[in-house]
């Protein structure tokens, strides 16, 4: 950037922060209007000014500010205008302007880096569609998932914004997937994590699927489209695009081993390192690795000996290893692989290669292993999943000696909504709650369903208090979300029960803790949480 652009950047930037005290006034004023007398008016006006909080603090670098200003827009979004709210919904919204404007005190300064005023690639999405009103639609989704997403004309301008800034996702007609869009797609290579490709089909045949397929779309929908599944995939897609693979280096050699763990850590990835690879069982247990890249010829042990030996063991039959050696022998090369490895680098290996030859193994068996572990209705975990991860959770913060939180959620009545409405209805509820989960939760976090309409959240690094007030949160957002089938429009709710880990705690303890909460929240009567006593 040049000196005159900086310099301008600065002013805006110095204009803004002058501003922003007066703005977050008046929005705290605009409430305590509303909450003096009721106006639907009113309301409208204060969810504007919120939802241009929410645009312009990310974009000047304000991101906590933003991130609250988004929580506060979403809920007043789905609060009914048109009638006076409950006490519980009123003063949810004043808790959270007031943390905005607490958010502001604490920390009024923003990041130094002009990078940081924009937009993050990783939540960018850029949309081609002839439909305006039903662009205008997704992007309110879009914008509920705290994706940025930006309405195109053509393909050129499409050309152009991906070049200046690329995003996380397109979402694109199949009547824009003329030669020139075709070509650009399907060579896409402009940031360090791929781009994925999302293509809206106006029809049921096979030309505009070969036309996808060709443009390399990750996944494509045929016309008109189920939102709530295409928000499933579209962020089951774009988390695994942007997911920091977990890799495990084993080799004898100290400083080739650092060496590959700074080019992979450089590329997103989670690393580490182990030079004895008698400790690998160990390693393995506590790590949990998406992949393994490993020597072939190490003193004590070998790779290929390791590789047998994973081979035979359960739990780690499916992991991904790549082997890494100077080795040039074709015959050996193609043993080596025989015993169970998935590729083969000959040393040295450019750091390019490595990073893709590693990335396109880790995400084939995410993929691969997504289908295998998770509930074919909601895209979360399955039963046996969710408890395999509660098991790893638990090893992890006991070695870090560090908070867990287990929060066991049951919807409410769920069976009345069955008979009333109908299976089908039922399962929209299941994947609306799954979707907020999605939504709201962290990366971290790790979300199941534990059976029927019961879910399991685990969330590491987390005390009980947190959790609650996390919990708490999606009760509210779920409770105001509003379901329609035919002329009718109905709410639900969810109870909740808590348990967190102390001590030398066990996965069974903390299931059993957490569903004797949710009995709890069930008998005082619904649609509440509920913290176990230790």
């Amino acid at each position: 950037m040049d000196n005159k652009a900086q310099d301008k950047l600065n002013n805006l930037m110095l204009r803004y922060r002058r501003n922003l005290p007066a703005k977050l006034n008046s929005i705290q004023s605009q409430w305590q209007e509303i909450l003096d007398h009721w106006d639907p008016q009113k309301l409208v006006t204060l969810h504007r000014d919120i939802h241009s909080l929410c645009g312009s603090s990310g974009t000047y670098g304000y991101l906590e500010l933003c991130k609250l200003a988004r929580k506060a827009e979403v809920f007043l979004k789905n609060m009914p205008f048109d009638r006076e709210a409950t006490e519980d919904v009123k003063n949810t919204l004043s808790a959270y302007l007031v943390q905005l404007k607490t958010t502001y005190l604490e920390s009024p300064d923003v990041q130094s880096e002009s990078s940081s005023l924009l937009p993050s690639s990783s939540k960018l999405v850029y949309l081609l569609e002839q439909d305006k009103s039903f662009a205008t639609d997704l992007c309110d989704h879009l914008n509920n998932m705290g994706f940025y997403p930006t309405i195109l004309d053509s393909t050129a301008d499409l050309i152009v914004k991906v070049k200046e800034d690329p995003p996380v996702a397109i979402i694109i007609n199949s009547k824009y997937l003329d030669k020139e869009a075709i070509d650009f797609l399907s060579n896409r290579q402009y940031s360090e994590h791929p781009i994925q490709v999302f293509c809206f089909l106006l029809n049921d045949e096979l030309l505009p699927r070969l036309l996808a397929v060709r443009a390399r779309c990750d996944a494509f929908f045929q016309l008109p489209v189920d939102i709530s599944y295409f928000a499933q995939v579209f962020l089951s897609k774009c988390s695994a695009a942007t997911e920091s693979f977990r890799i495990l280096i084993v080799d004898d050699t100290k400083a080739l081993a650092e060496y590959y763990s700074l080019i992979l850590t450089k590329a997103g990835m989670i690393t580490h390192t182990l030079t004895d690879p008698m400790q690998l069982l160990k390693v393995l247990k506590l790590f949990q690795p998406d992949l393994l890249l490993m020597d072939i010829y190490m003193p004590g042990c070998t790779g290929l000996e390791l590789a047998a030996i994973l081979r035979k063991e359960k739990s780690y039959t499916k992991i991904p290893i790549i082997y890494l050696s100077t080795e040039d022998d074709r015959n050996k090369i193609l043993f080596a692989i025989s015993l169970g490895g998935d590729d083969f680098l000959s040393k040295p290996v450019s750091p390019g290669h490595l990073i893709s030859a590693v990335r396109s193994r880790a995400k084939r068996a995410s993929i691969l292993n997504y289908y295998m572990v998770t509930d074919s209705l909601t895209g979360l975990l399955n039963h046996s999943s969710i408890l395999a991860q509660l098991e790893i959770e638990i090893a992890r913060a006991k070695q870090r000696k560090g908070p867990l939180t287990l929060i066991m959620i049951d919807i409410d009545y769920f069976k009345g909504i069955n008979d009333s409405y109908g299976h089908p209805v039922g399962d929209r509820v299941l994947k609306q709650l799954s979707n907020l989960f999605l939504m709201y939760l962290r990366n971290q976090d790790i979300i199941g369903r534990y059976g029927g309409e019961e879910f399991l959240l685990i969330l590491p690094g987390t005390f009980p208090k947190d959790g609650k007030v996390i919990c708490d949160e999606l009760r509210i957002h779920f409770n105001h979300y509003p379901f329609k089938e035919q002329n009718l429009e109905f709410n639900a709710t969810f109870s909740a029960g808590i348990s967190y880990l102390k001590n030398d705690d066990e996965a069974v303890l903390l299931i059993k803790e957490a569903d004797k909460a949710l009995y709890q929240a069930k008998h005082q009567g619904r649609n509440r949480i509920v913290l176990c006593n230790k």
